[in-house]
């Protein structure tokens, strides 16, 4: 039987898989930048493939979601979904007759059989083992049938799977990159479903013919996949594929210990967008998870990545998820960025924000987004982690703002005369010149401190109040400024208003 598939391509050849069963997370995202980072440090290639084939958890809106943050995140694929090549389809769904195919070279060289058994059978032999004390392994009660009785089930129309003849008693060895030599005696491995009674490969048999056709020489995926390595080993072996080099990733886990979730912080790299994380710090922290260039640093650009990168300085422990970290390397990037990028997703986020809010008419419209964006910026940019934070910070720049029942009555009790106060500063902002100037502005509002002979803090805070709606704000004399005269005017009288 001629079914002997050489791979002879020394080009390195790296694939990332997913399964649309929802939105790209952290650990995937991991992988998929473990594997970019390899194809681009080695001059290889980087496909995408997509594992579509498991109906019961299959969510198709999901696979331009995953590819969307894939293409964020800037993990161009060489070949997949998109980029085509020369190997594809790069979908499982449509791959099932090469599945097929090769399943029935794997019967007619006796390395697979029918198997006519129902679930309902299969359950009753498992739950007899279970009361025997007996671990459960498939009796191979199947393979017994003559070629006879094989047809007659056929042509009968009796459902049946396909499952692979494990060779007795055999050791598997495989060397993988970060947990060493592995050993395995095939006696432990039952016959292994191939093709559903669906029709639908199983895992390990889709991606070992797919890792083979598609000429993969480096697998990098997680932990959790070592268990399966194996019996994708038998598949390759059967059909005499050469064997890949194997890098299983250590597993991720919340600072508890416990498995990863969203209490931990972790959450799509869809919705790390939506809260303003930047892609250079996501990355740099995706890297951060299992592999360590050494002890002291933490920050590394992509292109630094690339070059520093090795597979042989995997971490075997599994790695801990801290999303504090996170922030602080968001944060860092965001105030080491040049003020001209940082408007433009500022930008991005305020519209999207607007858009989410319904919000058309804005409160100040005499001056262009663009650049009242600019000269907030200085105002912020070493106070914010996220560009979210940002928008919340500046967003009163932009809407108009409603004061809560407790600002309403913020100064009913407290001995200090609001009133007076901003009737003051009313006037003395309405002499100002029409320049307007943060300069200006602080050394005319600072001779109302000395007249009253007030702590200047004390005025401060009613005067944040009246034009941020907030007993924070952004520097208050260039976030004046900013607002301009006629709207800090506009809202110090709405203010006083509401609490004479």
């Amino acid at each position: 039987m001629n079914i002997k598939k050489e791979n002879n391509n020394k080009e390195i050849r790296v694939r990332f898989a997913p399964s649309p069963t929802g939105y790209l997370h952290v650990g995937s995202a991991r992988t998929a930048f473990f594997n970019w980072l390899y194809a681009t440090k080695t001059g290889g290639k980087f496909i995408l493939r997509i594992e579509d084939t498991d109906i019961a958890r299959h969510q198709e809106e999901t696979i331009n979601l995953i590819l969307k943050s894939l293409k964020w995140l800037g993990l161009n694929w060489d070949e997949g979904p998109e980029a085509s090549g020369e190997y594809g389809p790069y979908r499982q769904s449509l791959r099932t007759s090469i599945y097929k195919r090769y399943s029935q070279e794997l019967i007619q060289a006796k390395k697979a059989y029918h198997c006519f058994c129902s679930p309902e059978e299969l359950k009753e032999k498992r739950k007899n083992k279970t009361i025997e004390g007996k671990p459960y392994k498939y009796d191979r009660k199947c393979l017994k049938f003559s070629s006879k009785d094989i047809k007659y089930n056929i042509d009968s129309g009796k459902p049946y799977a396909i499952r692979f003849l494990v060779p007795e008693n055999k050791t598997i060895n495989f060397k993988d990159t970060v947990y060493g030599n592995i050993t395995v005696n095939t006696d432990s491995i039952e016959d292994f479903i191939i093709i559903r009674s669906n029709g639908l490969p199983t895992y390990n048999y889709s991606v070992a013919i797919d890792d083979a056709l598609m000429k993969i020489t480096h697998v990098i995926r997680g932990e959790d996949h070592l268990s399966n390595t194996p019996k994708q080993i038998l598949i390759y072996n059967a059909f005499n594929f050469n064997i890949p080099n194997f890098t299983h990733l250590p597993m991720i886990l919340g600072q508890d210990g416990q498995k990863l979730s969203k209490r931990h912080g972790s959450i799509s790299i869809e919705k790390y967008i939506e809260e303003g994380f930047v892609r250079e710090a996501i990355l740099n922290y995706l890297a951060l998870l299992g592999w360590s260039y050494n002890e002291k640093t933490t920050i590394f650009t992509t292109s630094e990545l690339i070059k520093k990168f090795e597979l042989s300085s995997i971490n075997k422990k599994p790695a801990k998820f801290d999303y504090n970290k996170l922030l602080w390397i968001n944060g860092y990037y965001i105030r080491n960025m040049e003020n001209s990028r940082l408007k433009q997703l500022l930008e991005k986020q305020i519209r999207n924000y607007l858009a989410s809010k319904n919000i058309i008419d804005l409160e100040n419209r005499i001056e262009p987004l663009d650049q009242k964006i600019e000269k907030i910026i200085p105002l912020i940019k070493e106070r914010i982690k996220t560009l979210k934070e940002g928008i919340d910070l500046i967003s009163p720049f932009f809407i108009k703002i409603s004061y809560s029942d407790e600002l309403a009555t913020y100064f009913k009790n407290k001995e200090i005369d609001a009133t007076d106060i901003l009737n003051r500063v009313y006037k003395t902002l309405s002499e100002v010149s029409s320049k307007f100037h943060a300069k200006d502005i602080e050394k005319n509002l600072r001779l109302i401190s000395e007249r009253l002979n007030l702590n200047f803090r004390k005025i401060a805070e009613v005067i944040r109040i009246a034009v941020w709606n907030s007993t924070i704000s952004p520097p208050l004399f260039e976030t004046i400024e900013i607002l301009g005269k006629e709207l800090t005017l506009k809202r110090i009288n709405e203010y006083m208003g509401i609490i004479l």
